[in-house]
């Protein structure tokens, strides 16, 4: 008989758990609280507010739901995603922080607990394809098993960008 993992259990880490930072992404607001978040079969894709200008920006920026630019992330296969409250400005209160978590960014988790386990409950077919990736904002982290991602910045708002595709079909890493 097959015991369920406890949620505590998936949150461990182990000694070669490593988290990967995407540095090439685009960069997104720090103030900026709108992410949106669209699943289709097994599609899944996150848009929020992205940062063209360059680092040194003086005051603060207004953003609404209907400001852009924005980005889209869009995850290929999902098979499960998980979203958690934290505080990112704190940079405490969710398990990958010991591993360098910070607000802001987008990662991959290299040696996640969390893959093995949806393999072994049988969630995915493919489970030894999956990869595990993390985008952390300022009050939440979602986390995503999924087998690659890509990102396309769009002058469109969060929620209109969900739904563009235009230009060439971005690269899947």
């Amino acid at each position: 008989m097959r015991q369920r993992v406890q949620q505590n259990d998936l949150m461990t880490l182990d000694r070669n758990t490593s988290l990967v930072e995407f540095e090439d992404a685009p960069r997104w607001v720090p103030n900026s609280l709108y992410q949106y978040f669209s699943q289709e079969s097994t599609g899944l894709s996150l848009a929020f507010h992205v940062d063209l200008s360059p680092a040194t920006v003086e005051g603060i920026r207004v953003l609404n739901a209907e400001t852009g630019p924005s980005v889209r992330i869009d995850f290929l296969h999902a098979a499960a995603v998980r979203m958690q409250m934290w505080n990112g400005d704190a940079r405490d209160g969710h398990p990958l922080v010991s591993l360098g978590l910070r607000a802001n960014r987008l990662y991959e988790v290299k040696d996640s607990r969390w893959l093995p386990v949806l393999a072994s409950e049988s969630v995915w077919e493919e489970a030894a394809r999956l990869r595990h990736f993390v985008c952390a904002f300022r009050v939440h982290v979602y986390e995503v098993a999924a087998e690659q991602l890509r990102w396309q910045v769009f002058d469109d708002a969060p929620p209109i960008a969900l739904s563009r595709f235009s230009g060439p079909p971005p690269i899947w890493r």
